[in-house]
């Protein structure tokens, strides 16, 4: 316990220097390094109203995840609702740290704190989303699965982490599934069964909420960003995802990590035990290649990185320990862009800042009437008004209808929207709209898809008008942003 403490004080140290810095460049205001927390923050608050969705009049599944929004609900009533996920992660990051600590031995504090670094522990709290939970449930199987091989029981621990995975985000089925295979076939069969069919039901009767509220049984953001699940998991789709999976960086690593689980199997000295568990592990990073994503501001392939990387500690613990200094380098050079990403919360922060901050500025204080627009998060935090949002997530019909000038302009009319904020060429249906006006921000671009978000006006609505509140608007701007009137 008394050597977690060095660990858990780098990791504070290397939370606080990003968020003093992020405060220092944002005049003051602590902002995420994206959007989307926001999204899981004003659907919280509308489950709190008993409304699943952003605009009380429609249901909608935004989240990514089925049980972020409502860990957030015991947080809604107070004034500083926006800073629980950033006091939430912290707390489930340090307990990440303490497991990661146990599970290296009293030998393995240096490669905790290079764990910290490896695994980006730090920016997935900035983030604002549900990964730092996704990650301690993920380090909590692993422990787990070292505490079986050794006593040949399956701890409650283990048998919680594996069924409430999935419910923080879908992708953990890519662990959960093989490591439930794992202990069926390593003699568990009747309990392996039984947390299958947890699985089954707790994410099947999820899929039955939605489809009771008239939505697809699966979240809009899963099938917005999922090219597999938007794709109806065909031949083409599935190709197609593992294609861009491999020839990222990440994915050149998370093939090369398999080396090890390979040698494994082939190894005629090692017992059956080990053969399953590499087995259950290749599975698990082909499962994550062939179905899920990596990038996104580093979160999306981080829980496969950190199973497979402790899965390769477990089965060669002790020659690691002996060369634990190199060790530890090798996995900090084979997690550059996670160090990348680590220097780069800064200009993401500042990024959300700039351009969807302000944003929300705009439409809470100047504009106070239904909008379009790509970005969703901040805007419809606590904003009583309708968002259309364009990007498909609040209004899952935008993932086509997006495209369409007709669909538009037809929904548009029926919620009383005469303005949009949006990365105009990205949105082909609202390009006949009149360009007021565009914002740029200042560079780097870290994690906002363009630079310029335009303000345009509806055929039937007044663009001077608009131009009217942008003028007032463009003077409370902070320094680095430029916006230009037509």
């Amino acid at each position: 316990m008394k050597k977690a403490v060095i660990p858990a004080v780098v990791f504070l140290v290397a939370l606080l220097v990003p968020i003093a810095l992020s405060l220092r460049s944002n005049d003051g205001n602590f902002v995420y390094t994206l959007d989307d927390p926001y999204i899981h923050l004003a659907l919280s608050e509308n489950i709190a109203q008993g409304h699943y969705g952003i605009n009380d009049t429609e249901f909608t599944a935004p989240s990514s995840s089925v049980l972020w929004p409502f860990l957030l609900l015991p947080f809604t009533s107070l004034s500083s609702f926006y800073l629980a996920p950033l006091i939430l992660n912290t707390i489930f990051a340090l307990f990440t740290i303490f497991l990661l600590n146990r599970f290296y031995g009293p030998k393995g504090v240096f490669l905790t704190i290079a764990s910290i670094y490896a695994f980006n522990i730090a920016g997935l709290v900035l983030t604002g989303m549900e990964h730092s939970l996704q990650l301690l449930f993920v380090v909590l199987i692993a422990v787990e699965i070292s505490a079986f091989l050794e006593n040949r029981k399956v701890s409650p621990w283990l048998a919680v982490s594996l069924v409430a995975a999935p419910l923080i985000r879908y992708e953990c089925l890519a662990i959960s599934l093989p490591v439930l295979a794992f202990l069926f076939v390593a003699g568990e069969k009747k309990k392996a069964s039984m947390l299958l069919v947890f699985i089954v039901i707790t994410l099947g009767a999820f899929s039955l909420f939605l489809v009771h509220l008239g939505l697809d049984p699966m979240p809009a953001s899963v099938n917005a960003k999922s090219s597999v699940v938007s794709g109806s998991g065909s031949i083409g789709s599935i190709l197609g995802n593992l294609v861009d999976s491999v020839r990222s960086f990440r994915g050149m690593v998370q093939l090369l990590v398999l080396i090890p689980f390979i040698t494994v199997l082939f190894n005629s000295s090692r017992n059956r035990n080990d053969k399953l568990l590499a087995a259950a592990v290749t599975a698990a990073v082909v499962l994550h290649l062939v179905v899920g994503r990596s990038g996104w501001f580093h979160r999306y392939g981080v829980y496969i990185w950190v199973f497979s990387i402790l899965m390769i500690f477990q089965l060669y613990r002790d020659l690691l320990i002996r060369f634990r200094v190199p060790a530890a380098l090798l996995l900090l050079l084979l997690s550059a862009d996670y160090l990348s990403g680590y220097t780069k919360i800064k200009y993401a922060s500042g990024n959300i800042y700039q351009q969807q901050y302000q944003m929300r500025s705009f439409v809470h204080q100047w504009l106070g009437e239904p909008v379009a627009v790509n970005d969703l998060g901040l805007v419809s935090m606590g904003y009583d008004e309708y968002v259309l949002d364009l990007w498909g997530l609040a209004t899952p019909a935008a993932l086509q209808g997006a495209f369409n000038p007709v669909w538009v302009d037809s929904v548009a009319r029926a919620n009383g929207v005469n303005t949009a904020i949006v990365y105009r060429d990205e949105i082909p249906g609202v390009q006949h709209w009149t360009h007021v006006a565009r914002m740029e921000i200042a560079p780097p671009l870290v994690v906002c898809v363009s630079g310029g978000v335009d303000f345009l006006s509806a055929p039937w609505s007044s663009a001077d008008s608009l131009r009217e509140k942008l003028y007032g608007f463009m003077e409370t701007l902070p320094d680095g942003i430029e916006i230009v009137i037509f």
